[in-house]
């Protein structure tokens, strides 16, 4: 058996895991509470974080705070065997704790495609004792990239895009290089239309009309935060720009968009809908975890 030390250094490893009737599993990270609800193991989660909100049953569940705030206390006060992290989960103080508390702690790896979700997949049926429906979910989920990076490679153009949240008076936040909203733009054939920093960060309204995107794509709490679409255009940052002024606006939800759980590559196939026109690429195969199903 892995030590919980090695389950964490190593995250393309997994601890040897108890027997579902008497696991507890606590799951920081929505795309990995997705991932281990489509491997059926629902009826074992007691807890989650804020981030965890598909499918809606989650939600209902203790929550032990936010993905990148945890506290071991917080953790610790369900009692959970098994503790499932998302790469970005912290801070490292707080999983060093309950590291040592007992908890058998797995660390998924930075998921930024196909290849990387696929390895998630694993990891987590691993610790979870459902290889198979891993290795079945893995494989699906691989085939659905490779189907849409087909379809993509024949797109005859690549619109650029600017992906913006926390918009409002000032400077909007922007997605650099090295981001879920990055990654997703590529995978929708797009190019980020802002580059030259990492992360996100506050983009003055010079910069974006240097830039002129093709679109503006957020999410649909950022629009909700600011009062909509018409909001939104009005921003002094992004009002200028052509595309806001023709409303080439694409809102997808957050986690949808940015969580890398299985339902990733549909979420990038519906922003390349959006962004090349939706009669240009195929649909991609009804999966089960689409649902909003226990």
């Amino acid at each position: 058996m892995l030590s919980r030390r090695a389950a964490l250094a190593l995250p393309l490893l997994a601890a040897v895991p108890t027997h579902a009737a008497s696991r507890r599993v606590v799951i920081a990270g929505g795309g990995i509470a997705e991932i281990a609800t489509a491997l059926g193991a629902g009826p074992e989660i007691v807890a989650v974080d804020s981030t965890a909100l598909f499918p809606t049953r989650l939600r209902a569940l203790p929550q032990v705070g936010y993905l990148r705030a945890l506290g071991a206390e917080g953790v610790l006060s369900v009692s959970p065997d098994l503790l499932l992290l998302a790469h970005e989960a912290g801070p490292p103080e707080a999983v060093a704790q309950l590291m040592r508390s007992g908890v058998t702690v797995v660390r998924a790896p930075q998921i930024t495609g196909a290849g990387s979700l696929a390895a998630a997949v694993r990891l987590v049926a691993a610790a979870l004792g459902r290889e198979a429906a891993g290795e079945a979910m893995a494989a699906a989920i691989t085939a659905d990239f490779t189907a849409l990076a087909t379809a993509v490679a024949l797109l005859p153009r690549r619109p650029s895009a600017v992906f913006v949240l926390a918009v409002g008076g000032g400077a909007p936040q922007a997605s650099g290089e090295g981001t879920a909203a990055a990654s997703m733009l590529a995978l929708a054939g797009a190019r980020n239309a802002v580059t030259g920093y990492r992360g996100y960060k506050p983009v003055a309204a010079e910069a974006l009309l240097a830039a002129e995107p093709d679109a503006v794509v957020t999410t649909t709490h950022t629009l909700s935060a600011i009062g909509g679409i018409e909001a939104l255009a009005a921003s002094p940052a992004l009002a200028l720009l052509r595309a806001t002024r023709a409303r080439r606006i694409i809102a997808l939800d957050s986690l949808y968009l940015l969580g890398f759980g299985p339902r990733a590559a549909h979420a990038a196939r519906d922003l390349a809908a959006a962004l090349h026109g939706d009669g240009a690429l195929p649909p991609l195969p009804e999966r089960p975890w689409l649902k909003d199903a226990a």
